[in-house]
């Protein structure tokens, strides 16, 4: 169902207010940061609008955010952020005492205060996030005192002791709404897991102890995409290390399984790198989603990036654009009118362009096996080169034709100068008698050929000879006069 731009206004106005104030937790990123940085995967349209994870506020007191969808916020097109285990999400390392944390505000409003919140030592990283998984006090408050915070708003603030894998829920409180912004981070402090070691049980330290940058993880491919994992040192790509995965099928090309694929081809090939998610025991296995790269002590490797090779997709839609036909400038607004042919589902997207490249027309248009002629409206329009250029894309999104189209736009007689001119310049002459008027469509103006050099012609002018050509070229005032 097509909303009305009028039933879009009024749902407009409806959230305005909760609208305006918009932010996320980029240091340390956020689970929904991560998802726009494309390091979580699976993540929904939270990807695009991290900032906007917005609900009345409540935690940890009041009802809302829900248990069980606080990184959501209870927003149910944001469910994908509830999904909780030990390996769902990257995590970021990070030490206990004085840290930075940084809120992103994508649209500033006035402020009561950011809280920040961390799961208990023994919480389930494999159960929902609710409010009893976390400390109810906050370990470290900042106040707004109800003023406009900075775009980036830094504040240090001090972490308790943990190990391993933890989350950090932060609050940002509006002050002149019932609202808070509501953002889970991932975070890992190491030392072994999720359980405070006794004094004389020695933490377990894993061999893989340096994580390199980047991940494997990537987007969704299609069968017969090759993907490449490329590892770096700091003299650049270290070649032996490159490995390949051609896609097999449709559901080896989800991110979540290629992924995993890709990994185990990683660890088989290669034994100084394991490619997976450290569990608490040290042991580093791969997981069907966005997976680290681990190395050991004195390791050169940097970092590992994903590359792909895709398969060129077959396109059996086809487009002909045919017969071009502009009407004349008339109070700076003119038509293009052209035929348009279409084989299959055809999205077609034209604009209008003056010589200088500024757009004076635009449309797009769905065709299926279209046949017919197309009107594009051009407006503030000045006589001259103009260009047509249009785009084909077929209904998977692949662009398959496009195309430039030059036109000379010229204008209407008006009162004052129709009947003064004999031709509009060139209009297929190459040769023009003396006395000859002209409009030149290039600037609007009119001239007249003033002498006959050339066996009795004022001017013989070609598009690769325009030196003659009247108000342009280098020595025009030789044949023409300006009217």
């Amino acid at each position: 169902m097509k909303l009305s731009k009028i039933a879009l206004a009024l749902a407009t106005l409806t959230v305005a207010s909760s609208a305006l104030a918009h932010g996320y937790v980029d240091t340390p990123a956020s689970r929904a940061y991560m998802c726009k940085l494309g390091k979580n995967i699976d993540c929904g349209s939270v990807q695009y609008e991290p900032q906007s994870v917005e609900r009345t506020s409540g935690f940890p007191t009041g009802a809302l955010p829900p248990d069980g969808q606080l990184a959501s916020a209870g927003i149910s097109q944001y469910s994908q952020l509830d999904r909780q285990s030990m390996n769902a999400w990257t995590k970021t390392p990070i030490t206990a005492g004085a840290n930075k944390f940084t809120w992103y505000h994508t649209a500033p409003h006035k402020t009561t205060n950011w809280r920040w919140y961390i799961t208990k030592q023994d919480w389930n990283p494999n159960k929902p996030l609710t409010r009893d998984q976390f400390e109810s006090t906050p370990f470290c408050t900042v106040n707004g005192n109800g003023q406009t915070p900075a775009v980036r708003q830094d504040m240090t603030c001090n972490v308790p002791q943990r190990t391993g894998y933890q989350v950090i829920y932060a609050v940002w409180e509006i002050a002149d709404t019932t609202n808070s912004f509501y953002q889970a981070i991932d975070v890992d402090f190491g030392n072994g897991g999720n359980v405070i070691p006794d004094d004389d049980t020695p933490a377990q330290v894993s061999e893989w102890t340096k994580t390199l940058d980047g991940q494997i993880a990537g987007n969704n491919v299609n069968a017969g995409d090759k993907i490449i994992a490329r590892f770096f040192d700091a003299n650049g790509e270290v070649a032996s290390m490159r490995t390949e995965l051609t896609v097999a099928s449709a559901s080896q090309g989800q991110a979540s399984q290629w992924s995993f694929d890709l990994a185990q081809a990683i660890n088989a090939a290669h034994s100084d790198i394991r490619v997976g998610v450290k569990d608490e025991s040290g042991v580093v296995n791969p997981v069907h989603g966005a997976n680290n790269v681990y190395v050991k002590d004195g390791s050169t490797l940097k970092s590992v990036a994903i590359s792909y090779e895709e398969q060129q997709a077959q396109v059996t839609e086809n487009i002909a654009v045919t017969n071009v036909q502009f009407s004349k400038i008339k109070n700076g607004a003119a038509t293009v009118t052209f035929h348009v042919n279409t084989q299959g589902d055809v999205s077609l997207e034209a604009s209008a362009l003056n010589h200088a490249g500024a757009e004076k027309g635009y449309l797009k248009q769905d065709m299926n096996n279209a046949n017919q002629d197309v009107t594009m409206n051009l407006t503030d329009v000045t006589a001259g080169h103009h260009m047509l250029k249009y785009f084909a894309t077929n209904k998977d999104g692949v662009l398959f034709a496009q195309d430039v189209i030059d036109m000379m736009l010229e204008n209407e007689a008006s009162s004052d100068t129709a009947g003064k001119y004999d031709y509009t310049f060139p209009q297929n002459l190459s040769s023009y008698k003396a006395g000859t008027v002209v409009l030149q469509p290039k600037n609007g103006k009119t001239y007249q050929c003033k002498k006959a050099p050339y066996s009795g012609y004022c001017v013989q002018y070609s598009a690769g000879s325009n030196q003659f050509e009247p108000g342009v070229g280098s020595h025009w005032q030789m044949a023409w006069t300006l009217k």
